[in-house]
């Protein structure tokens, strides 16, 4: 399985806003505190996207290869919502696979398969050439339910439990600021590690 998959763009917007955060902190009504809540709201996503290994923020990947592939190919990202082949031809131009000559599925290990199809015929790919063959994989939730075509997918689904622990962990770190304090001091709140060990993707 390929594991290596390099960020190509990754969208602003987060999966759990500001004003979420503000709410739960009970800070909605002033903004003096609002670049700090922003500061422990990206860390707290990241977070835990790093412990569970879902891809929480809509973002685009790719993972270069030297050559084509026989059989299936699983990449380790979760969710996936789209999957587009590129290649360089022999003479270094870019040209893109049509999508009715490959398959691509999610599996219940959290990876995604990928596979030609037997209509696919390889093409030539320039020699010597690392990312000859580029996979452009679409990953992340729908950040909003209510959105046009939101809800077609239920594995696309935002996790309330991942929300749940962002909130939980941003709302930590900003009401203990200091890596250490006259109370005991948890790093992680122990329902938040719970939330993140239910969602965790085991590879």
């Amino acid at each position: 399985m390929l594991k290596l998959i390099d960020v190509i763009a990754d969208e602003d917007d987060r999966p759990v806003t500001l004003e979420q955060l503000k709410k739960h902190v009970q800070a909605a009504d002033f903004d003096d505190d609002d670049e700090q809540l922003e500061i422990f709201l990206d860390a707290a996503i990241d977070f835990v996207a790093n412990r569970t290994a879902l891809t929480l923020r809509r973002s685009t990947w790719r993972v270069d290869r030297c050559d084509w592939w026989s059989g299936c190919l699983n990449v380790l990202l979760t969710p996936v919502r789209d999957v587009t082949i590129k290649y360089l031809d022999g003479a270094g131009a870019t040209q893109t696979v049509d999508a009715e000559l490959y398959r691509w599925e999610r599996t219940k290990l959290g990876t995604v398969e990928i596979r030609f199809l037997d209509a696919f015929t390889s093409p030539a790919v320039k020699p010597d050439t690392f990312n000859a063959v580029q996979l452009e994989i679409e990953a992340g939730f729908d950040e909003d339910p209510n959105q046009t075509g939101a809800g077609d997918d239920p594995e696309l689904i935002f996790p309330p439990r991942a929300r749940q622990a962002v909130l939980m962990l941003a709302a930590s770190w900003y009401r203990n600021r200091e890596a250490s304090a006259e109370a005991e001091l948890k790093v992680v709140p122990l329902a938040a590690e719970a939330l993140m060990g239910q969602l965790r993707v085991y590879r």
